[in-house]
């Protein structure tokens, strides 16, 4: 059978057995239903603002320039768990708020027919994608990446380090030498500058990837070293491995900015309940998770996540790309190993 999105559907006994396999590991994300029990702690939305200026950034922040990782890294990342960091008396929400989306401006024919623009969005059955305006924990950790060559998604994944996909960064650093491009993040960015406020943005001073490793999406995964603590400020994604036993079962969240929901793609979106359908991996357990994901440009380098009793918000996943597959096309992210060690790298290295 196969779901409104045309994906293989997993039966209701074998998913399961899935999640009693899983609970008995404590891998298993949090239902919907228990998200819904999880009431959000009340807070101020200009908290992260006092807590900025309380905890100050250091007035020396060295950079890192351009760093490429040896692949012997990668044994063992996968079994891996980074936890998620929340602020203490943080505003937390398990869903964002909402705020509609733009009617889309369609062109005609010359017998009026209706035509919708050519452009690079990959839909899944039903668009389920949706614009929000939120401020609270996760959505502050999730922002815009800026380069002069275009513009991605990052999320906060240590104190002063973004989750992104390489190619978002790609040709604007050099290994082993200072960063020369100007490319910064922009945390909650809506509308051309962050929610939090117009100070809220970062420069990037380092840059660090995988070593020998060229346009696989499984590695298409990269960490952008702040020149502010944003992390700390605001809180942290964690990551963790991916297991086969969760394929099939509709736990999983994205966000993104794509660039066609919105006038300047400079305004976010989030989509729940996506399934991961399929996995490849390499032998260092790196892996390329096969989604029915809804995605466009700018969202490249989103996270997939879902919330863990053990981990909190972890990120399994980074927005790679539209596999280019007639017969079997799908929207996939690199995760695993690949994904795991680099933002264990950063949290040992950089915060």
């Amino acid at each position: 059978m196969r779901n409104k999105k045309g994906k293989k559907k997993v039966g209701t006994k074998t998913a399961d057995k899935s999640e009693q396999r899983n609970a008995a590991s404590g891998l298993i994300p949090l239902s919907l239903r228990e998200r819904g029990r999880r009431r959000a702690k009340l807070g101020d939305p200009a908290w992260f603002n006092s807590r900025r200026e309380e905890r100050p950034a250091p007035k020396y922040t060295k950079s890192a320039g351009g760093v490429l990782l040896p692949k012997h890294l990668l044994k063992g990342a996968n079994a891996l768990v980074h936890k998620s960091f929340v602020p203490v008396e943080a505003e937390l929400s398990l869903s964002p708020a909402i705020v509609g989306r733009p009617t889309q401006r369609l062109l005609r024919r010359f017998s009026g027919k209706k035509v919708i623009p050519a452009n690079d969005t990959w839909i899944e059955g039903n668009d389920d994608r949706q614009i929000y305006f939120d401020a609270t924990f996760p959505w502050c950790s999730i922002g815009q990446v800026i380069t002069p060559t275009g513009r991605g998604t990052g999320t906060l994944a240590g104190k002063n380090f973004v989750l992104t996909a390489s190619h978002v960064v790609a040709g604007l650093w050099t290994p082993g030498q200072p960063l020369t491009q100007p490319i910064t993040f922009v945390p909650a960015m809506f509308g051309g500058s962050s929610i939090l406020g117009p100070t809220w943005t970062a420069n990037v001073t380092g840059i660090a990837a995988w070593k020998e490793i060229n346009d696989v999406v499984g590695y298409d995964v990269a960490i952008c070293q702040l020149d502010q603590p944003m992390g700390d400020w605001l809180g942290a994604f964690g990551s963790r491995g991916y297991s086969e036993d969760w394929e099939g079962n509709a736990w999983w969240e994205h966000a993104g900015y794509p660039y066609d929901l919105s006038p300047n793609g400079d305004q976010p979106c989030y989509q729940f309940q996506i399934t991961i359908d399929d996995d490849d991996d390499d032998d260092f357990d790196t892996v390329e998770l096969e989604t029915d994901a809804d995605i466009a440009s700018g969202q490249s380098g989103g996270p997939l996540w879902a919330i863990f009793n053990d981990g909190g918000h972890q990120i399994v996943g980074v927005l790679s790309g539209r596999d280019d597959d007639f017969l079997e096309s799908s929207n996939v992210f690199a995760g695993g190993s690949g994904l795991n060690a680099l933002v264990k790298w950063g949290r040992d290295n950089w915060g």
